[in-house]
């Protein structure tokens, strides 16, 4: 499975190339294709484990994506009364 794109959305691709999907960055599913000769050369169970797949896929890299491109949250900055506290402890 290959992925293409920026940070959103994401696009996978079943190893044969048979079958693509977009997902956004909460992984909801936003685009399917399959190729011209994706209902010739595959059975429907095998064409459904593949699209299931690749959605699941898709979801948990466009999640990675997510939490890599949050920044770390900032601890507040100390203010006086904030230093005052931490010294009387």
């Amino acid at each position: 499975m290959t992925t293409a794109g920026s940070p959103a959305p994401t696009t996978v691709s079943s190893p044969d190339g048979l079958v693509h999907a977009t997902v956004d960055l909460t992984g909801t599913l936003t685009g399917l294709e399959f190729a011209p000769t994706a209902f010739e050369r595959t059975d429907p169970a095998t064409l459904a484990r593949t699209v299931l797949d690749l959605v699941h896929e898709g979801g948990r890299r466009a999640t990675r994506r997510g939490e890599a491109a949050t920044p770390p949250p900032v601890p507040p900055r100390p203010t006086p009364k904030r230093l005052r506290h931490t010294r009387q402890v």
